[in-house]
């Protein structure tokens, strides 16, 4: 068989090129520590680097998620913690306005302080996070959410509560719309509320009550009708008496699984009632109250249509406060189920980096023992091939 010089020159720079190509290539995962350099590299380990890429980028999405649910969360229980002490110094105050020692003058001071903190409350039911955005507006966050109008106060926002991602099957409200955290507030005791009618002429001063047996109370509105400053019907929504009793101060008067107490002198034709309690905002239980105290009372009949004013505003602040630290414990159960999401995925995505590295990082040792394998093997071709370049028949001749 003939070898012709051509072919043995041709074999030889083949061969050569080879071994610079796979040295090339040893000296690029080195440089990069990346095993995979080509899909054809491994076709397998690359569809699956690509998936958990993907797995990377939305576990990493949640986490992002996360940190703004966090910042809005956390911004909300602030302003709720600083409405609750408003609402304990409003509450304080209007006991304050309820000691018979206070004056008419006393009692505007204190009126006026009540402004001042209706006007902090308004102020946190207003405000907007980092990014100039209302925090009680539901979905209306561009529009400030509580406005005072001619015939009270309005809530401009909606019930929309928006949520955000933080897990593959986990979603969570980033806030509570300012209908359910100002708004949703039952006046009374929170099951039924007592008052006075404004044209009473005695002294009679009516407390908050209780609701005394569930069983027997079924919301049903009466009314308590002085037929003498002695003797008193029950009256219901018909009309009907439903019941009669003598007067006691202080004593209970029971009807319907409720249980109320009068104190002072009624007149004949009083009347006191109790109704189902209603949802009402926490900034017109306020207005109502420094209303009452900026009124001059110079009369008893007078001064005890303000004691009921103060007594049923006492009893809204009641409510107002059970529902704030509520809305508080609510605000706080999400943020420690947050916190726990934020562990999970924070898990994940270390587990996730892990079987990256499995797939995609260069095992250097190996990288290096080849490429000193592949260099060596370079080297020796190169060598071969000047040896057998220089061989010529003509040198035998």
């Amino acid at each position: 068989m003939r070898i012709s010089s051509s072919q043995m020159y041709t074999n030889s720079v083949t061969s050569m090129l080879n071994q610079q190509s796979k040295l090339a290539a040893t000296q690029q995962q080195l440089s990069t520590g990346q095993r995979i350099l080509s899909p054809s590299d491994d076709p397998v380990g690359t569809v699956r680097s690509l998936e958990l890429n993907r797995a990377q980028d939305q576990t990493e999405q949640y986490l992002r998620n996360a940190d703004l649910l966090d910042s809005r969360l956390r911004l909300e229980e602030s302003v709720v913690d600083s409405s609750i002490d408003v609402v304990q110094r409003i509450r304080e105050l209007s006991i304050q306005a309820n000691n018979d020692s206070q004056s008419n003058e006393s009692r505007l001071s204190i009126a006026s302080e009540l402004r001042q903190q209706l006007d902090n409350l308004l102020s946190y039911a207003n405000t907007k996070d980092s990014s100039g955005h209302f925090i009680f507006a539901g979905y209306q966050e561009e529009s400030t959410p509580f406005s005072k109008t001619a015939s009270g106060y309005s809530y401009n926002g909606d019930d929309g509560q928006r949520e955000l991602q933080i897990g593959p099957s986990r979603r969570m409200a980033d806030g509570d719309p300012g209908s359910e955290v100002f708004m949703g507030i039952l006046n009374g005791n929170g099951q039924f509320i007592a008052g006075a009618a404004s044209a009473n002429a005695g002294t009679g001063i009516i407390n908050a009550g209780s609701v005394v047996d569930v069983q027997a109370f079924n919301r049903a509105a009466v009314t308590i009708r002085f037929n003498s400053d002695s003797q008193y019907d029950i009256v219901d929504d018909g009309g009907a008496v439903i019941d009669s009793g003598d007067y006691l101060s202080g004593g209970d008067i029971r009807v319907g699984g409720m249980a109320v107490s009068i104190e002072g002198v009624p007149a004949s034709g009083d009347e006191f009632t109790l109704a189902p309690s209603k949802r009402q905002d926490l900034f017109s239980m306020v207005d109502a109250l420094a209303q009452s105290l900026e009124t001059p009372r110079n009369t008893p009949t007078s001064r005890a249509a303000q004691h009921n004013d103060i007594n049923t505003a006492i009893s809204g602040f009641d409510q107002a406060l059970d529902h704030l630290i509520q809305t508080q414990s609510n605000i706080g159960a999400r943020m420690e189920s947050l916190q726990r999401q934020t562990d999970i995925n924070e898990g994940a995505s270390l587990q996730i980096s892990e079987n990256l590295s499995l797939i995609n990082d260069l095992d250097y040792a190996e990288a290096i023992s080849r490429f000193s394998q592949q260099q060596a093997a370079l080297q020796a071709a190169q060598q071969a091939f000047a040896k057998t370049q220089g061989l010529s028949l003509f040198n035998y001749i």
